[in-house]
């Protein structure tokens, strides 16, 4: 019964200090390029991006272009 009691104390507290401590949200800035699937979009590209913090998150291409352009997403924390 003490080993009930003590386990339901330890999971008590351990539960209302997780509620208690402050979440720290991550505070994001983004960034939209178009970039030509058959010239642009390279390693090359995307590592230049990367060299200056950002993070690919998606990439859409333009319906009916015949240029075959798409709009990237990149993204970066704000420091």
């Amino acid at each position: 019964m003490k080993k009930h009691i003590a386990l339901g104390l330890v999971a008590s507290t351990l539960f209302l200090a997780g509620c208690c401590t402050a979440h720290k949200t991550a505070h994001w800035e983004y960034k939209t390029q178009t970039l030509y699937l058959n010239a642009d979009l390279d390693p090359g590209t995307l590592n230049a991006n990367a060299k200056d913090g950002w993070e690919f998150v998606s990439a859409t291409p333009k319906p009916n272009d015949p240029n075959q352009s798409a709009v990237v997403v990149f993204k970066r924390r704000i420091q």
